[in-house]
């Protein structure tokens, strides 16, 4: 191997910064393709468009990611004359793998990265006619939003038909972005999506927990009339008490300024989501969790860091899941033990949701065929339809119109290494509660530990079958204990 994997290795590390921040710049406000170049802030606007991972081909080619696998072809290759490939040298620092996997989902994303902005564009056009009560155009975005605000049935129906209605360029552009993705990963190395993006031992082991999920909580679902009304729920709009008016970083900070989780790191939580109910605080502490465990891995950026990462995923679930724990609601809201109670269980039936839609989405995204196969906005336009109602009703009791498959949720790569990491974290917070007691959140000695684990590199990249069953038997200890 003629490759300098620590040269590699920084390299990945810092084309992996560049693109997650040109994400996150797509997300808050995309630049409009025609925008004119004389104007102030065209120079930015367009900066936003650029491919962050141009400047970083060399860990972005099909060329590095098969020497990284030893699959380049033998000499005689070129000329139709059957040459052996050579054997793959010895990897003493055990970075080629996890290498590989970072090169692969960077070229993905480097090919892709036309199809991002075209999506992301597509969720920012005022394309959606609506009266609020006045006639208004808004963005699928704002759309999507006033859905999730709304507090009234009347509210939530208005931007959901609106939503449902108009965001057929947000659905066209989802499927072309998952369709060129798949055509590149084809061409880059057969079969290799499943292995990068499912963090499970065996890959099927993740999607085989998404369908228990699913199965084993029916049960517990408090069924809606509509869609939209189950979405509503999850909000935790009825979990209000003790939550601060405004959702920000320093307020995360003083929930763990006790103990010295964050001492000595630069935790970068970008911008954080508007307060609408308890579902956003969790989202706020899921967001510092996965920063937290980003910020603290030490050495090899490929050893400490994966590119569809469990243990960011674990640590994501763990702190997103504190707004569900009565001790937390106790002691960090400052709520007494009765309330506690009453706003941990309701905020649970809301992640409960939310975790039988990342379930579905697992399947829609990696199993959605009744063959058992692709992802399903590669499938044809009913059987897509029918397919994504199917799942969606199955998880949140109603379906979501066929019409937003690939809307609402986003069906990106990610789904399995969420669920994955949500069934772990539930396992995490246990290990937590035994080792450190009821109120770990605030304990030195518990953060030392989570501080300790992520510096250094990962036993394991995959969840088993076992692990994987283990989080979800705790998940169903913890909702029949509220």
């Amino acid at each position: 191997m003629d490759l300098d994997l620590l040269r590699l290795d920084r390299d990945v590390a810092r084309a992996a910064r560049a693109w997650r921040a040109a994400v996150r710049d797509l997300h808050r406000a995309p630049a409009p393709a025609d925008v004119d170049p004389e104007s102030p802030g065209a120079a930015e606007a367009a900066a936003r468009l650029r491919n962050p991972l141009e400047p970083f081909r060399r860990v972005s080619s099909r060329t590095t990611y098969l020497e990284l696998t030893g699959q380049t072809p033998g000499l005689g290759a070129e000329l139709g004359i059957a040459s052996p490939r050579p054997p793959a040298p010895p990897d003493p620092t055990g970075l080629a793998a996890p290498l590989a996997d970072w090169v692969h989902a960077l070229t993905l994303e480097r090919v892709v990265w036309a199809d991002r902005v075209r999506l992301a564009a597509a969720w920012h056009a005022a394309s959606i006619a609506i009266d609020l009560p006045e006639p208004a155009r808004m963005s699928p975005r704002e759309a999507r939003l006033g859905l999730l605000a709304d507090p009234t049935d009347a509210g939530r129906h208005r931007f959901a038909e609106a939503l449902a209605r108009g965001a057929g360029a947000v659905a066209d552009a989802a499927r072309i972005l998952v369709e060129r993705r798949h055509e590149a990963a084809r061409r880059l190395a057969e079969g290799s999506l499943r292995a990068v993006e499912i963090p499970g031992d065996p890959p099927d082991a993740v999607l085989d927990a998404a369908e228990a999920l699913l199965r084993r909580t029916e049960s517990l679902l408090e069924r809606a009339p509509t869609w939209h009304d189950a979405l509503g729920r999850a909000v935790g709009r009825d979990a209000a008490s003790g939550w601060p008016a405004r959702l920000t970083p320093r307020w995360i900070e003083e929930l763990f300024r006790a103990t010295p989780l964050t001492e000595g790191l630069a935790i970068d939580l970008g911008p954080l989501p508007r307060p609408l109910g308890a579902a956003s605080f969790a989202r706020a502490l899921a967001r510092f969790g996965a920063a937290l465990a980003l910020a603290s891995g030490g050495g090899s950026f490929a050893l400490a860091h994966a590119p569809f990462d469990l243990r960011r995923a674990r640590r994501a679930a763990l702190f997103g899941g504190l707004v569900a724990d009565p001790v937390f609601c106790a002691r960090a809201l400052g709520l007494g033990r009765g309330r506690a109670l009453d706003q941990a269980r309701a905020t649970a039936r809301g992640l409960l949701l939310s975790l039988r839609l990342d379930a579905a989405r697992a399947s829609l995204v990696f199993r959605a065929g009744h063959d058992g196969g692709e992802h399903v906005l590669l499938r044809s336009s009913r059987d897509r339809g029918d397919r994504f109602e199917e799942a969606t009703a199955r998880a949140l009791g109603a379906p979501i119109p066929g019409a937003l498959a690939g809307v609402l949720p986003a069906l990106e790569p990610d789904a399995a290494v969420r669920l994955a990491g949500a069934l772990l974290g539930a396992r995490d917070r246990r290990d937590m509660i035994e080792r450190f007691d009821e109120d770990w959140f605030r304990n030195p000695r518990a953060a030392e530990a989570i501080r300790d684990e992520d510096g250094a590199p990962p036993t394991s990249r995959r969840a088993t079958a076992a692990a994987l069953e283990e989080g979800l038997e705790e998940i169903l200890r913890s909702l029949a204990s509220l």
